[in-house]
This record gives structure tokens, sequence and C-alpha cells, in this order.
């Protein structure tokens, strides 16, 4: 083989080679970029304890992700460019003998090497996708605090190296969001997953078998206890059974016969000015020791504590922490005019997250299946957890809150027994009233077969 030939060779190989190890480099960069994007602190923290030295500094890689990303950034762009320079011409010079001469047939020479570099354009940018762009992307989605722990020393020396030229870009990049009224951090990255997102990840949890269904209905009404407030929980004002402060225990226990509840809310004249809340239990160990307090008042006893009151707007989690806190099992809701709104327990809370537990002296079910897709509810029950029990998609809207106020935003009137109205495709038909009260409704699905009440 001729020097020449041999030398050519020589000539071509090396840039060859470069080429490879750039678009390594690229993949390295890129890694870097969404291994930071997508690894979980806990497992990195996890890693950590346990002694691994690149998880810490990964970690504190995280503390400025911006910062890293940033030089991550800077690489990919050098290698972008070094790439076009190093290996357009030899892979040119390497593909054109064999291009130019076929499409020399079709077009005239200078067209032929135009086309072939277009070629060698788009073989080169084939390879810059796949090797240094969607393989490492891929790899890091799937093994992020791997991908990490392996990049995060070299990494960590190329970010300090480029470090001023990082603040530069930094600041440069700072100055332009700021001429576009874009405020906040510089970083489009988060490591911090929003509400959103980690539903997101409970409902993919779900789909690959990792949560049951249970598991996932309590972790979103979790994400929601957060952000509903008493007003959306509480038991009404006309559901609430309390006690004149006047009334004797004989007709206090009389009450208590027909509604099994553990406390009742003591009022003076009418339920805006309520005095206190008498518990079940402590009267009944007191009765035991006393009978003869059968015929005594309920306000000569000195039994009644004193009430927590709160506003319909306060955050059922706050509400939650301070009757832990208090040791209150009851609070009383207060609109905006001073009157009684309702009440709330803390068993209602604890619903809110567990879901619905039944009452311990509960005889009437809150709904039944009376037959196929026909049900019988009751009417204060909320739209949404009517939805959510049953499978059906009743409309909800801020208008109202329970079945009840559903049928009274449709009709604008109050309904007699009997009376129908359709809604998204369910029929629902008023069973009962207490005076103008809705209680008691059956709905009718005209739909697919709904699943039996849990």
């Amino acid at each position: 083989m001729p020097v020449s030939e041999n030398a050519h060779q020589l000539n071509l190989t090396w840039p060859l080679v470069a080429m490879g190890l750039i678009l390594m480099a690229n993949a390295f960069f890129v890694a870097v970029e969404f291994a930071l994007v997508t690894a979980r602190r806990t497992r990195l923290e996890q890693a950590a304890t346990q002694g691994s030295a690149s998880a810490r500094l990964m970690l504190r890689m995280l503390e400025d992700p911006e910062r890293a990303i940033a030089a991550a950034q800077v690489g990919i762009t050098a290698a972008s460019i070094l790439l076009g320079i190093v290996a357009e011409e030899p892979l040119t010079e390497l593909l054109a003998p064999l291009l130019t001469p076929t499409l020399g047939r079709f077009v005239n020479e200078a067209a032929a090497a135009g086309i072939s570099g277009v070629f060698v354009l788009l073989i080169l940018s084939f390879f810059h996708m796949v090797v240094g762009e969607q393989t490492p992307k891929i790899v890091t989605i799937r093994y992020p605090e791997r991908a990490g722990q392996l990049t995060a020393y070299p990494m960590h020396i190329f970010a300090r190296v480029t470090a001023p030229f990082v603040w530069i870009v930094n600041n440069t990049t700072a100055l332009v969001l700021r001429l576009l009224g874009v405020r906040g951090t510089t970083g489009a990255h988060s490591t911090i997953a929003s509400i959103e997102e980690l539903k997101a990840i409970v409902r993919q949890s779900g789909k690959v078998g990792l949560l049951e269904e249970e598991a996932q209905e309590m972790v979103y009404r979790v994400f929601d206890f957060g952000e509903r407030v008493v007003r959306e929980v509480m038991i009404p004002r006309t559901n609430i059974i309390g006690i004149e402060s006047g009334a004797t225990v004989r007709e206090l226990l009389y009450i208590f016969k027909n509604h099994r509840y553990s406390r009742f809310p003591v009022y003076r004249d009418d339920l805006d000015h309520i005095v206190g809340v008498l518990s079940i239990k402590r009267l009944l160990a007191r009765l035991a020791d006393d009978p003869d307090i059968l015929s005594r008042r309920i306000e000569e006893l000195d039994m009644i504590r004193e009430p927590m009151m709160v506003p319909e707007s306060r955050l059922i989690s706050d509400l939650f922490a301070e009757m832990r806190a208090t040791q209150t099992p009851l609070a009383i809701v207060i609109d905006e005019f001073g009157g009684t709104a309702g009440l709330v327990t803390i068993g209602e809370l604890v619903e809110e997250v567990m879901g619905q537990i039944s009452e311990e002296w509960s005889t009437q079910p809150l709904m039944r299946q009376i037959a196929e897709n026909v049900f019988e509810v009751d009417a204060q029950m909320d739209v949404d957890e009517v939805n959510e029990r049953l499978g059906l998609r009743l409309p909800v809207s801020d208008e109202y809150e329970t079945i009840a106020g559903l049928i009274l935003y449709q009709l604008r009137r109050i309904p007699i027994a009997g009376q129908e109205i359709i809604a998204a495709g369910y029929k629902i038909r008023v069973l009962e009233l207490d005076g103008p009260k809705i209680t008691k409704v059956r709905i009718e699905a005209t739909g697919p077969r709904l699943p039996l009440v849990s």
C-alpha cells in the first residue's frame, strides 16, 4: 500500500475518533442535565447515608441545580459546535467519493457535490441525535440516581473549571428575562414536585399495580385535605340536633334515643346562640351515680363545655391540628353574620382522609342499591362523594354541593315527593322530605351497569 494512501487513512482516522469522543462528551452532558432534573432526593439521601460520596456530591449540586444545569448546557453547546467543526470535513471526504459518482448520473458535478454535503449533514445529525441525545436521555430517565452518581465527580470538576463562563451565562439570562418581564429564578427546572405532579405519580403507580385503588383514593384525599375549607365538610345548620339549655336530662335522653350522637350542642333560645357542648358519655356516668338528676335542667349540671367557634372559611387542615392539640371533638361553624352555619366534628375531618366511616349506632345506610342501576341516596350527601362511591357522573357546580342542592338548582323551587329531574342522563326522584328539606332521593342510571355500593 502506498505511503500516501496510508497517510490519507490516518488523516481520516483521527477526526473520526475525535467525532466519537465528542459524541460521548455530548451524551455525558445530556445525562448530567436529565439526572439533575429527574433524580429523586430521597434515594440520593438514602445512598448518601450508606456512604456514597458521589451521592453526597450530587445532593450538593441539587442545592443549586440552575448552576449545574447551566454548566451542562455549556458542555452540550460546546460539544455540538466541535462536532460540526471536527467531523464535517472528514465525513465529506470519506463519503463524497461514494456519493458523487452515483449522483453524477442525474445532476452535474457541482450539484452532486452539494447534495453529498447535505447527506453528510443528515448522517452527522442522525448520529448526534441517537448517540448524543436520545440514548443518554432514555437511560438517565430510567436510572436517574445511578446516572447522577456516575457523572457527579467529572461534572463537578467541569462546573468548577467553567464557573466564570457559567456565571456570565446565568446573569445574562437573568437580564434578558427581566427585560421580558419574567421574574424569579433563571432556572427552568424544579426539583420539587407540585401537588398535580404527585397525583400523576400516584395515578401511574396505580396503573402499574404498585398501589391499590383504595390506597390511591386515600392519597388523593390527603392532597385535597390541605386545600379544603370548613364550609365544604361541615354538618349544615339544618341537620344539627341540639338541646335547649333549659331542657331536663330526661328530655335530652329522649332526643338521644332517636339521635345517637356522642355530643350535643346546647343552645339558648335558638341555634344562633349556642352556649356549649354536652358529652353524653359524661352525662350517663353522672346519671349512674345520681339518678335524681333526670328532672334537673341541663344548665344546672355544670357539665356544659365551652364551644370552639370557627369561621366557614378556615382550612380543615388547620382546624384538625387545633382540635387535636386542644382535644376538642366538636366545633361550631359561624357564618359571616355571626350566626350558626353548622358544626364539624373531628370524626368528620378524619373521614376526609380515611373515607366514610359507619356510625356506631347507624341503622340507615347513606346509600343502598335497590335494583340494577337504581340507588336510594341520602339527599344531603355531597355530589362528589356520590359520584365517587357509585361511579356516576352527576354534574358538579360551585352553585351547590349536595344532591338536594342539585335538585333545587335545577327546579328553582321546593319540590314535592315524587317529583323528578334529569341530570346528565340520570333520573333523580325525590322520595322523602322533612318540611322543605329533601332527605332521600332515588337515582336511576340509564347508562352502563354500575358497581355495587362498597
